[in-house]
C-alpha cells in the first residue's frame, strides 16, 4: 500500500475536516488530497518516473507536506534535506540520494543549479511551486506500491561523520503510524502540534504521518520559539504534540508563557535525547499534560519503545516497554555478541516492521545489520537493560562510552545524577584526553544559580561510583547541541578536548 492513499481515504470520509496548518493558512483534507494530487501530476509532467529521489528542502510549511505526499502518489521517494545544512552537506544529500528534483526555496541558490528540475516555493529558481500547483489536474490515480518498496529516505543528522540515508518503506511508516496512533489513541477528534522539523523523524513520524492517518488536524510551525508553541496550544486547542527534552527545558523556563493556557493538551511525546527524570514532574505541572518519554531512532522510523498513556506504571528513567506490537529487541554483550540476561546491560538490537531494510548506497548496511541464528538484526549502537517487569533502560551510546581505569563509564548516567543537583540547568560528560592518566571525566555544566564545583562533587560521590565522579568541572553558558536537540559531543570535545588543569 502507498502511503498517499491515506490522505485520500481522508478525503472521502471526512473531506471538511482540517487537516493542516501553518502560520499562513490552513487546508482541509479535501483540499490536501488535491493539492497533493497537482504535485504528482507536475512531477509526471517534467519526466520524474516512479522510484526516482525528489529532495525537498523546506521548513514546516504547507509546501513541503504537499511536495512530500504528491512525490509518495506518484510513486516517487521524497528526500527531505535538513534545512539547516550548509550548501556542501546538501549537495552531499542530493549526490548520495541521485535525488533528480529539488524543492526548495531561495536559500539554496547556488545548490539548485546541481540538479536537473530545481523548484521553488516563491518561484526565485527555476519553476514556481504554487504556479505550476495551479496548473496541474487536481485528480491522480496513486502509484501501486509494495509494502517493502522504499517511500522515503531521511538523512541522519551528519554530526558524527557523514550523514547517512535511511530508507523507510511503505510498509515501515504505515505500521509507524498505526503503532503510535495506537499507543497515544489519537482520533479525528485529535489536534495536532509539530515544531520538531519534518526534515527529522520525529516531525515527520512521531506527529505528521500517524495524525494524517487518524484523520485528525496538524499545525506545523516553522521554527521553535516557546511562545510561539504556547499561543498555539491555546489559540488551536492542540492536544497533542511531540517535543525534545530540550524544548521541554526552554518551554517551563520561559516567563512569557506563564498566562497561556494549556488545558486542551493532552499528551507530550518526549524523546530524541535523554530526558533527566527529575524534569518530568516539573513539565507535567506546567504543561498540565501528561509526558510520555519514548525511544527511537531514524533507523526504527522511530517507534521502537514508549511510556504508554493507558497505564500507571511508569519507571523513572525508563523509556517504557519495547513495542512489541512491531518489533522485536535483542540485548547482546557488546564483546561476545551473546544475548544477556535480563537486568544486563548490552546493546540493543531490533528488528521488526519498523525497522529500516538499510541505506542509500549501502552506506551503513555491512556494520549496522548482523545476523543472528539466521535473523537479521539492526545493531542500534545504543546500550541498555531490560528489568524484570520488561522496561527498558538506555544508558548511553556505545560510541560515547570510555573507560576509566578498567571500568566502563556511560555518559548520560553521571549527566542524570548532575541535574539533580540544585541550580543546575544542563549537563554533559565528555572524556578528556591527559597524557598522564588517559581519560579523565569532565563535567560541562550550566546553571541559575551559584553551584559550585564542591556541590557537584558530593552529590556525585553520594550517588556514583568513584571511578564515575567527574574530575574536572567546566561551566558554560550553553552547551552546544544538534539541529534534534542532542548534546553535540563532537563540538564539546573541540572545545575542550585539551586537559591542562590537571597535573
Amino acid at each position: 500500500m502507498n502511503f498517499g492513499n491515506v490522505i485520500d481515504h481522508a478525503a472521502r470520509e471526512t473531506p471538511d475536516s482540517w487537516a493542516v496548518g501553518d502560520p499562513e493558512r490552513r487546508i482541509t483534507y479535501a483540499e490536501l488530497s488535491a493539492a497533493s494530487n497537482a504535485a504528482a501530476n507536475l512531477l509526471a509532467a517534467r519526466g520524474v518516473e516512479p522510484g526516482e529521489r525528489v529532495a525537498i528542502c523546506l521548513r514546516n510549511q504547507i509546501p513541503f507536506l504537499t511536495a512530500y505526499l504528491g512525490s509518495m502518489k506518484h510513486g516517487a521517494v521524497p528526500v527531505p534535506v535538513n534545512t539547516r545544512f550548509n550548501d556542501e552537506q546538501v549537495r552531499y544529500v542530493l549526490e548520495t540520494s541521485d535525488s533528480s528534483v529539488l524543492v526548495t526555496d531561495e536559500t539554496l541558490e547556488s545548490v539548485a543549479a546541481d540538479v536537473e528540475t530545481a523548484i521553488t516555493i516563491d518561484g526565485s529558481i527555476g519553476h514556481d511551486f504554487r504556479t505550476l500547483l495551479e496548473e496541474a489536474a487536481d485528480t491522480y490515480t496513486v502509484c501501486p506500491r509494495r509494502s517493502d518498496e522504499t517511500a522515503a529516505v531521511v538523512y541522519s543528522s551528519g554530526t558524527t561523520g557523514r550523514p547517512k540515508g535511511v530508507r523507510h518503506t511503505h510498509g515501515n511508516i504505515i505500521a509507524n503510524a498505526r503503532g503510535i496512533r495506537s499507543y497515544h489513541r489519537l482520533t479525528r477528534d485529535d489536534i495536532g502540534l509539530t515544531v520538531s522539523q519534518c526534515f527529522h523523524v520525529t516531525g515527520l513520524n512521531v506527529t505528521t504521518t500517524p495524525l494524517l492517518l487518524a484523520g485528525a488536524e496538524n499545525f506545523l510551525l516553522p521554527e521553535w520559539d516557546p511562545v510561539s508553541v504556547a499561543e498555539t496550544i491555546e489559540a488551536r486547542d492542540v492536544t497533542y504534540t511531540f517535543l525534545t527534552p530540550n524544548m521541554v527545558r526552554d518551554l517551563i523556563a520561559d516567563d512569557d508563557v506563564e498566562d497561556y493556557d494549556f488545558s486542551s493538551l493532552e499528551r507530550v511525546v518526549v524523546g530524541g535525547a535523554p530526558m533527566p527524570t527529575g524534569q518530568l514532574d516539573d513539565a507535567e505541572a506546567v504543561l498540565d499534560a501528561t509526558v510520555l518519554e519514548g525511544y527511537g531512532m531514524t533507523e526504527t522510523t522511530p517507534l521502537a519503545a514508549f511510556n504508554r498513556p493507558d497505564t500507571d506504571v511508569r519507571k523513572p528513567g525508563s523509556v517504557g516497554p519495547p513495542a512489541r506490537e512491531v518489533v522485536d529487541l535483542r540485548i547482546e554483550d557488546i564483546d561476545t555478541g551473546q544475548r544477556v540476561d535480563r537486568g544486563e546491560r548490552g546493546e540493543l538490537l531490533w528488528r521488526g516492521d519498523t525497522v529500516t531494510p538499510g541505506f542509500e548506497r549501502q552506506q551503513r548496511d555491512t556494520e549496522a545489520f548482523v545476523e543472528r541464528d539466521g535473523t537479521r538484526w539492526f545493531r542500534s549502537g545504543d546500550i541498555g537493560y531490560l528489568d524484570d517487569d520488561g522496561h527498558l533502560f538506555v544508558v548511553g551510546r556505545r560510541g560515547d562510552m570510555f573507560t576509566v581505569g578498567c571500568a566502563n563509564v556511560f555518559p548520560r548516567e553521571i549527566e542524570e545524577v548532575l541535574y539533580e543537583v540544585d541550580g543546575v540547568t544542563g549537563a554533559a560528560i565528555i572524556d578528556v584526553l591527559d597524557d598522564r592518566q588517559g581519560a579523565v571525566i569532565t563535567a560541562i555544566v550550566t546553571r541559575n544559580s551559584n553551584v559550585s564545583e564542591a556541590r557537584i562533587r558530593e552529590v556525585c560521590r553520594a550517588r556514583l561510583g568513584e571511578h564515575e565522579v567527574p574530575e574536572q568541572i567546566e561551566f558554560v553558558d550553553d552547551i552546544p547541541r544538534t539541529a534534534t536537540g542532542k548534546i553535540d559531543r563532537v563540538a564539546l570535545g573541540d572545545m575542550f578536548g585539551t586537559l591542562s588543569s590537571v597535573s
